[in-house]
């Protein structure tokens, strides 16, 4: 398959619409349409919403581009400064997540909220963006594979190869769509079954753990053919390490593990103990009163015989 499809949608002179753009908003759009949703479903403040649909993609625009030149393109902080506002020009993954997480503990922090909580909710709108990058990635025709010979195989003529190559933007948003369906899963039918933050760290692992696989068939970024390893792979695996403990071994945010009851719950039981201790203590005040009152009818009793015994006449 030959693959030469122009990245601009629509070139209007003195301002372009490319595929990626439309895609990438495509995400960010469906993603700010689910945050609501997931706060109203959290019994948390919908007006929430509208402020994380700027705070969020704000922090993964910032943090994609930033971590893409300090890892990518380290030289041109020195050798080209303006890389530096140039945003959107190279965007890295590992930032994108980075900066959501800053963005939402910053946003949380200003509100007084839960942070883990939150996470969760910016979880299930960010998961859009992933399929819909990848695809971007494909019309662009970057970020693509290695030489291969399977018949799905893409030659991408904007490149001028002559070789078919793995359409590795194709298998991450596959990977992608698996994700948002895993999401959807465990956001709809496994919510009340969840701890806080379980949703993300599940989500991230599982996210890093297939970037890494997929490197093994993606063109090499940066490091040379003769390291083993990809950059890519290489920032993932903090994220693998920090997320897989969280979503595997804390005792706050297990995923293996449901939350703990309610406070509410455990009141209320509480509550009702009480009120069964009080209905066993009025019953035995009832009995006391009863037997008291047995017994003055037994004392009256036996002083009316012996009046009635004094009374009669002698023999």
């Amino acid at each position: 398959m030959e693959w030469n499809i122009d990245p601009v949608a629509l070139d209007l002179g003195f301002f372009q619409i490319r595929w990626y753009g439309i895609c990438f908003m495509l995400g960010l759009l469906l993603g700010a349409m689910e945050l609501p949703r997931a706060l109203k479903r959290r019994g948390l403040p919908e007006e929430h919403g509208s402020s994380l649909t700027v705070w969020v993609p704000i922090g993964m625009i910032l943090g994609a581009h930033l971590v893409h030149l300090a890892f990518y393109e380290p030289r041109s902080f020195i050798d080209n400064p303006r890389r530096i506002i140039e945003i959107g020009l190279g965007l890295a993954s590992h930032g994108g997540g980075l900066g959501v997480i800053i963005a939402t503990y910053l946003f949380t922090r200003k509100h007084k909220a839960d942070f883990h909580q939150y996470l969760d909710v910016v979880m299930t709108g960010a998961v859009f963006v992933i399929p819909a990058v990848r695809i971007g990635n494909f019309f662009n025709s970057e970020i693509y594979g290695r030489v291969t010979d399977v018949p799905w195989g893409v030659i991408f003529k904007r490149h001028h190869f002559t070789q078919p190559r793995h359409p590795s933007q194709l298998y991450e948003a596959l990977i992608g769509f698996a994700l948002l369906g895993l999401t959807i899963f465990l956001e709809h039918k496994r919510k009340g079954r969840l701890r806080s933050g379980a949703l993300f760290y599940t989500i991230v692992t599982l996210y890093f753990i297939t970037r890494v696989l997929i490197e093994w068939v993606k063109e090499y970024q940066v490091l040379t053919p003769s390291f083993p390893f990809t950059m890519g792979q290489l920032l993932s695996l903090p994220f693998i390490l920090f997320c897989g403990y969280m979503a595997l071994f804390s005792k706050k945010h297990n995923v293996l593990h449901p939350p703990d009851p309610a406070p509410e719950d455990t009141k209320s039981d509480d509550t009702k103990s009480d009120d069964t201790k009080s209905d066993d203590t009025k019953s035995d005040d009832t009995k006391s009163d009863d037997t008291k009152s047995d017994a003055k009818s037994d004392a009256k009793s036996d002083a009316k015989s012996d009046d009635d015994q004094a009374s009669e006449p002698a023999q």
